[in-house]
């Protein structure tokens, strides 16, 4: 259910109260009254309970006109009074008179109630709970007072479960003041961010605009109040180690500083001591992952979905979280968005989410798909970190919380005063700006109220955040891994078969410089890892080699070439290399969607050395011709292979006859003017009529083939005198008897 994460840890006994009210949204029938607490107000209490409201509410009304000094009646009265009025509480503008005259009642009663009994913890505590759940910052802020009463007053009668409970709220109410100071920024002639007429500026820019005008003060501010809070959620666990709420606040604080060490003992401990608090292996989860140890975060998060009841799972892993909110541009025609993705069916989800996370994953030869494990971190970092019990508010749904998944923590927070939703300059109310900044140049701006513990959307940047969130849904550039990788050049060249699967040969080139860099041994071993998954990601084919490679070669072209028949739909190939000692990696990952499989077209352009027939027959396929394909990288001198397939063509009187049009332009400007291209046929013999230009090259010729539903074409380009840089490669087939074009474009580079 969506509140239990809300919900842990309420475990402390409140005797004699409707427990419809319970304070902290603790759920228990009611116990038997104590020797502080009248009869008429435990009778009140089971009447209530008994579900006639009315005859309680009489009762206590009654009663209260003859003796106006009885505690237990008052604070009786005054959780009656708010159980009523709750479904009609809000934090905006209230119009229900008998809602106001509730709210009211049920605040005198429970003020009078802790005055008539100032020993009562139970009664400090439930108009602490009352004035956390109002919208008025006053009424909050009284709270602390109120909450700090509620545990001299569980000390003094050493009720050890009360202690907890108002401890942990002592370390909240801290923790809130905390919120509203942290990080903050000192700034010019008072100024503040002021978003009403800077909409539209460049977003890019909008970090440049906060230090125009503030300055964030080192070390950063908030300090004694988050250490003081921390220091009370320590002694709320270890006085009641069962509520997981107060463990909670305690992974908050944790989470908050970076202190994974910590949280990653704390939570150990606890699910060491609890096997079935999901919320340890949680903490576990998050603080592995932080301390760079994925195989163990992997455990630790499957652990805590074991435990964990489905629509929880569900909810923390929600996929939706990192699409686009809604439908745009962007999105036209795919599924980039949170609207189109809800409107699936239920399997079509799931694979989309699982292709997602498998193109995600930055090395397929570990056992841990970081991506993944950096998404379900940062929620529930998230959760930890901004869940707010007073509202009902799960941490990974609220703005912050929004923002954090996506983009993960900010390079750059400060936090200014002022609210930037009001007119002119200063902070008379208290409230301040919440500036996130992320080096890619996405910024944020929340408004921080005073009191609250949340955050919103700064209310004139919503536009912004949406156009944000549309352009870039998700990042994870924060991770670790990705510093260390690098690039495979790849390049795969599809022919059809006579089936719905294709035909691949698949050239890599592998950087083992990088990957064996500041290794200071003579040989290393390093892994080479070649997978294909197919549509439902299931893999169809692995080929995993582990080499030894000498310091000495490792500048020299390393490549690779695989051949496989991939089956139809949607095929992934991957390329992996891994030198475990180093913790470098390299990889490509290529997505191949559908193609036709029937009807007049051309096959991509296999590049390689210079082709030759295998035989002495005319190729029938592909195959019939020897040729070593790379990843379209040349040496200077070398001849530029072509080999490709044209389907269907039309047939006359056996034969058929199609236009060849092969184009090479030059896509790198400057150095030197022009260059020279020799075509040759596979007996090395010159072909073509020529159009040659500055930076363009065009040969053009028709060919006769005996008809048969495939052809083949193998050529080879001499550009010997041509300058090193990069081109674009054109080849275009015309049938001549029905004038249907196809082509095929690709780029090669000379070294």
């Amino acid at each position: 259910m969506r509140n239990r994460f809300l919900r842990h840890g309420a475990t402390w006994l409140v005797r004699g109260a409707l427990t419809a009210i319970l304070p902290f949204g603790a759920k228990a029938q009611a116990t038997a009254s104590t020797a502080a607490a009248s009869s008429l107000a435990q009778r009140a209490d089971s009447i209530a309970f008994l579900g006639d409201t009315a005859q309680a509410y009489a009762l206590l009304d009654t009663s209260l006109k003859r003796n106006k000094a009885d505690g237990p009646a008052w604070h009786q009265f005054g959780l009656l009074n708010w159980n009523m009025a709750r479904s009609g509480r809000s934090a905006q503008y209230i119009k229900d008179k008998r809602v106001i005259r509730l709210l009211s009642a049920a605040d005198s009663a429970l003020r009078l109630a802790t005055q008539y009994s100032p020993d009562s913890a139970r009664y400090w505590l439930s108009l602490t709970e009352f004035n956390l759940k109002s919208g008025v910052s006053t009424m909050r802020f009284a709270a602390s007072g109120q909450v700090t009463n509620a545990f001299s007053a569980a000390a003094k009668a050493g009720d050890s479960l009360l202690m907890a409970v108002a401890a942990d709220g002592v370390g909240m109410a801290v923790w809130r003041r905390y919120e509203a100071i942290a990080n903050r920024a000192l700034v010019a002639d008072g100024q503040k961010v002021q978003l009403s007429n800077n909409t539209m500026f460049n977003r890019r820019q909008a970090r440049d605009y906060v230090e125009t005008f503030a300055k964030k003060i080192e070390p950063p501010t908030g300090t004694a109040d988050y250490s003081s809070a921390l220091t009370r959620f320590k002694q709320a666990v270890a006085i009641d180690p069962t509520a997981l709420r107060y463990s909670r606040h305690l992974y908050m604080a944790y989470a908050e500083r970076g202190r994974w060490d910590e949280m990653l003992n704390v939570a150990t401990e606890r699910a060491g001591a609890f096997p079935m608090d999901a919320q340890a292996q949680l903490a576990r989860g998050l603080a592995l992952h932080r301390l760079e140890k994925g195989a163990l975060s992997q455990v630790a998060f499957d652990s805590a979905f074991t435990l964990m009841d489905p629509d929880e799972s569900a909810r923390l892993s929600r996929f939706s979280r990192i699409l686009r909110p809604a439908a745009s541009k962007e999105s036209k025609g795919s599924i980039g968005d949170s609207v189109a993705y809800a409107a699936l069916p239920e399997g079509q989800r799931r694979g989309l989410e699982a292709m997602y996370w498998l193109m995600n994953d930055p090395l397929s030869l570990t056992n841990e798909n970081e991506s993944r494990l950096e998404f379900l971190s940062r929620v529930v970092y998230s959760d930890f970190r901004w869940t707010n019990d007073d509202f009902n508010l799960l941490g990974a749904d609220t703005d912050r919380g929004d923002v954090y998944v996506r983009y993960g923590p900010p390079d750059f927070e400060v936090n200014i005063p002022g609210s930037s939703s009001n007119e002119g300059f200063g902070n008379s109310d208290g409230s301040s700006t919440l500036v996130w900044s992320y080096d890619v140049g996405m910024t944020f701006f929340f408004d921080l109220p005073p009191g609250f513990g949340v955050a919103r959307f700064a209310f004139a940047d919503k536009d912004a955040v949406d156009m944000i969130r549309s352009n870039l849904p998700v990042s994870f550039a924060n991770l670790p891994s990705t510093r260390l990788m690098d690039t495979i050049p790849l390049r795969i060249t599809r022919f059809r078969t006579r089936t719905d699967s294709a035909d691949v040969v698949v050239a890599a080139r592998i950087p083992l410089d990088s990957l064996v860099r500041s290794l200071n041994v003579a040989r290393v071993p390093v892994e080479v890892d070649f997978r294909v998954f197919d549509q439902f990601v299931r893999v169809k084919g692995v080929e995993s080699v582990q080499t030894t490679v000498e310091n000495d070669s490792t500048a020299t072209t390393q490549s690779r070439v695989w051949q496989r028949r991939l089956g139809p739909g949607i095929n992934v190939v991957r390329v992996e290399a891994l030198q475990a000692d180093s913790r470098r990696a390299a990889r490509a990952v290529t997505r191949l969607n559908p193609e036709a499989t029937s009807g007049f077209g051309i096959s991509d352009i296999l590049l390689g050395s210079k082709p030759a027939l295998r035989g002495s027959n005319a190729p029938g396929r592909w195959t019939d011709v020897e040729i070593t394909p790379n990843v379209g990288d040349f040496a200077p001198g070398a001849s530029v292979g072509l080999v490709w397939e044209m389907y269907d063509l039309a047939a006359k009187d056996g034969n058929s006859q199609y236009r060849l049009a092969i184009s090479v332009e030059r896509t790198e400007r400057g150095g030197a003017l022009g260059f020279a291209v020799r075509v040759a046929d596979g007996l090395g013999r010159a072909v073509g009529r020529t159009q040659q230009g500055r930076d363009k090259f065009t040969i053009t010729f028709d060919k006769t083939a005996a008809a048969a539903a495939t052809l083949v074409e193998y050529l080879s380009l001499d550009m010997a005198s041509s300058p090193a840089g990069s081109y674009r490669l054109r080849v275009e087939v015309t049938d001549l008897a029905t004038q249907k074009k196809s082509s095929r474009d690709t780029e090669f580079r000379i070294r």
